[in-house]
């Protein structure tokens, strides 16, 4: 990912710029609704390869696990924000949820 600049990311540089921040609003949360839909589809295989209940966990788990989901979300849009920009917006929002998707298939096994 040539985009991908590791101490932007660190810094928060390119979430803290001002330029057209309804864009980035819509690939944070598109990248979190990915994250998090990946989370629940994970829950669900579970249910339907045991049969059991759906059980997200305790609150205290959910609470951490939606917290983890935020600051990764937050650390990967930094990166992913290059790329995204340019794209039409029903598309960004398409591709940053698929990217949040992916994120936490590479990031969820850290997480849980």
């Amino acid at each position: 990912m040539n985009s991908f600049i590791f101490n932007d990311a660190i810094t928060f540089k390119l979430a803290t710029q001002r330029d057209d921040t309804a864009a980035k609003w819509q690939v944070f949360f598109g990248v979190l609704l990915g994250v998090i839909l990946r989370w629940i589809y994970t829950v669900a295989v579970e249910v339907a390869r045991t049969g059991g209940p759906w059980n997200f966990g305790s609150w205290t788990m959910i609470l951490a696990r939606f917290i983890a989901s935020l600051i990764v979300t937050f650390f990967v849009f930094s990166g992913y924000w290059e790329k995204a920009k340019d794209q039409p917006g029903d598309m960004r929002f398409v591709n940053a949820v698929a990217y949040g998707i992916t994120i936490d298939a590479l990031v969820g096994p850290w997480t849980a």
